[in-house]
């Protein structure tokens, strides 16, 4: 039996629990949760409040919301004590704390993942599913303010290293603030020694939104990523998102002889890596600050 435990907000751990609902072999035997609870949430009402530490030093894997709420000691105590982590944010990690956390994963033969949001959404699912090279990527998003640097350049770099399996050749970045003071731009583009491209758009509007452009050998894919309405050769098309089933997916697998290669921390690391670039680009190239 696979003792887990969940961190993070109240909501979350709801969806955790109806998500983990059909999954045989394990038990949920604590949560440290924050915030309030609303009405529908009471599914997580049966599962006792626990001390973090004491969570973590009993769970065999932690499902972890808030990657805040782990403090870095607390961290490598529990990858330490081979408990596996699920992360549905991006732990906030110095480039040495990561391979730190590798190097220690890899002896105590701990399986660390971290989501990659942009994998399971609709479009560029299908996309990672179904990639091929030479590929052309145009991703634009709209935000309502202008977004903190760390979070959106992480999401868009985690993916587009699942994608390319490397790092970009070159990297070009552009910032243009324009009057009134909240418009904004930002423009960040990879190429590839294949001859591929990334390229994200980013401006602030009054409502959120993400479309997809993706040119690939023999397709090509246009729409909303949010909705998963698109078209695919000029077919119209509707995707649907995965993101509910990754979570039990991988619990499922635990305990499995290869489960060791759900672990992406290698990845992640990877991921800070180029985002240490980009920001200094950043700094370096533009009024983005």
């Amino acid at each position: 039996m696979l003792n887990i435990g969940l961190i993070g907000s109240v909501g979350s751990i709801s969806n955790h629990v109806r998500n983990l609902k059909g999954v045989k072999g394990i038990r949920i035997i604590g949560k440290s949760s924050v915030g309030m609870m609303e009405q529908h949430e009471g599914a997580s009402l049966t599962i006792p409040e626990c001390n973090r530490r004491e969570l973590v030093d009993a769970a065999g894997l932690l499902v972890v919301d808030r990657s805040s709420l782990l403090d870095y000691d607390l961290l490598k105590s529990a990858v330490k004590n081979s408990s596996h982590l699920y992360f549905t944010d991006f732990p906030d990690l110095s480039p040495d704390q990561c391979a730190e956390l590798l190097k220690i994963a890899g002896e105590a033969q701990t399986v660390i993942k971290i989501k990659n949001p942009l994998l399971v959404e609709p479009l560029t699912g299908w996309v990672a599913a179904n990639f091929q090279e030479p590929a052309y990527l145009s991703l634009f998003e709209t935000l309502p303010a202008i977004p903190e640097k760390r979070e959106l350049l992480t999401r868009h770099l985690y993916y587009a290293l699942a994608l390319f399996g490397t790092f970009p050749q070159k990297i070009r970045v552009t910032a243009i603030h324009q009057p009134p003071e909240e418009s904004f731009f930002f423009n960040l583009r990879f190429d590839y020694p294949s001859s591929s491209i990334y390229n994200l758009e980013v401006a602030v509007r009054n409502d959120a939104s993400r479309t997809l452009r993706a040119v690939m050998p023999g397709k090509f894919l246009e729409g909303n990523c949010i909705s998963g309405r698109a078209h695919l050769n000029n077919r119209e098309i509707t995707f649907s998102s995965s993101a509910e089933k990754e979570l039990a997916s991988f619990v499922s697998l635990a305990g499995n002889e290869d489960f060791f290669l759900q672990s992406d921390m290698n990845a992640y690391c990877s991921t800070l890596s180029i985002l240490r670039e980009v920001l200094l680009k950043i700094k370096s190239y533009t009024s983005w600050q």
